[in-house]
């Protein structure tokens, strides 16, 4: 179908929903019956790709979601910032493409494309993906100023060392940082935050989060163990035959008071809880995934990855290759495990069996006992960038500044 014909069935004065171009049928059929069964208002399923959109768009007022089938386009980033031209600001843009490339992926992404899917692409996935920014559409209200940053820390095996990377974010954060910093060990049975920097934990952790109605700031000044002036660690000790479940809502409530007191919250998570807790975070939000250079860590890496972009598509994620080298044999290079992924790597921490000796044996951080030691380093590095993200604003996407023109 020609240009001039898709624009007569559109009226150039209502906006849209969701316009989509796509080039294939099955695709076109999954997207009309999720407008119809969604009941969402004056949606568009047309035929085309990229110069149809193109087309189409030019002099009528664009949809809230805009999704274009990007396949067979040799420039697909070229394709999206004359797409961006001709939209107005406000439009949201999901891609699909024939392209399984990550350095693809990412430079879509900071070009501001919401997401980017690759086909043949499930009818679950789509609909998720289209659902998300309708029915959830993006909070522009700005986060307060004085709201702490969360950072998780998850190991995606067993042995990857996230404790130990969590611990030394908060130390560094704290003292060479001179951030307020909260160290939370949300392990209640087998939690060593408070072990690795020679602590004993506070009590009545686990009653508060089966009493979310106990949680205020009087319970956080009793319950957290101060471990210098900058740095506070709340974890627990619970025996093991007191079994407990707690409230879902307790950890909103903890986290709401903990960011209104301390300029970072460090979150050591156990991967059991991520699956349930994860989307319980809000902005601003970092999560560092801790792998080990295994074949398990490499998949659990990959499975972790895949849930922290489903229920938490705003969280910054870091990946973390931790104790390299540890190992004669059997370890995947940084190349093999991104490679295998589909995942980059932020930073490799090597294994420095020097540090992690003198480090039990005085109860203190890394940086503490080896100020330069090998994972130390690049562990400081991260944290940097995290720092200067605080203090920076990110500069807009290439999409976001097209839109922001032609506003």
């Amino acid at each position: 179908m020609s240009t001039a014909a898709l624009k007569q069935d559109i009226n150039p004065g209502l906006q849209t929903s969701l316009m989509a171009f796509v080039t294939d049928e099955v695709t076109h059929a999954v997207l009309t019956r999720t407008a119809l069964e969604r009941a969402w208002a004056n949606a568009e399923i047309l035929a085309g790709g990229v110069e149809e959109a193109m087309g189409t768009l030019t002099g009528i007022e664009t949809p809230q979601l805009l999704l274009v089938d990007l396949s067979g386009t040799g420039d697909m980033v070229g394709a999206v910032e004359r797409l961006a031209a001709v939209c107005d600001a406000g439009t949201r843009f999901i891609a699909l493409g024939d392209h399984n490339d990550i350095n693809l992926y990412r430079r879509l992404l900071d070009l501001g494309v919401q997401e980017y899917l690759v086909k043949p692409v499930s009818p679950e996935t789509l609909r998720a993906a289209v659902e998300k920014p309708i029915e959830q559409p993006e909070d522009k209200t700005p986060v307060p100023s004085g709201l702490g940053q969360i950072i998780t820390v998850i190991g995606t095996c067993g042995g990857a060392g996230a404790s130990s990377v969590a611990v030394n974010t908060a130390w560094i954060l704290a003292r060479e940082k001179d951030k307020r910093i909260a160290l939370v060990d949300l392990d209640l049975y087998f939690g060593t935050a408070a072990l690795f920097l020679d602590l004993e934990s506070g009590r009545g952790f686990r009653e508060a989060l089966e009493n979310p109605e106990r949680i205020d700031a009087l319970f956080i000044e009793r319950a957290m163990v101060r471990e210098s002036e900058n740095l506070y660690v709340l974890s627990g000790e619970e025996a093991l035959e007191n079994a407990f479940s707690f409230d879902p809502q307790a950890l909103d409530r903890l986290f709401d008071y903990l960011r209104r007191d301390f300029d970072m919250v460090v979150v050591d998570l156990p991967r059991f809880a991520a699956r349930s807790q994860i989307a319980s975070f809000h902005e601003p939000f970092t999560a560092f995934l801790v792998s080990p250079p295994t074949l398990s860590g490499m998949r659990d890496s990959m499975r972790l990855s895949e849930l922290i972009r489903a229920q938490a598509p705003h969280a910054d994620m870091k990946m973390l290759l931790n104790k390299a080298g540890e190992r004669k044999t059997g370890e995947l290079s940084k190349a093999d495990f991104e490679r295998n992924s589909e995942l980059s790597i932020d930073r490799v921490l090597p294994f420095d069996l020097k540090t992690v000796t003198k480090s039990n044996a005085n109860g203190t951080a890394w940086a503490e006992a080896e100020k330069k030691g090998k994972a130390v380093v690049p562990l400081r590095g991260l944290i940097d960038g995290l720092c200067r993200d605080e203090d920076e604003a990110a500069p807009p996407s290439i999409w976001q500044r097209v839109l922001k023109k032609r506003a």
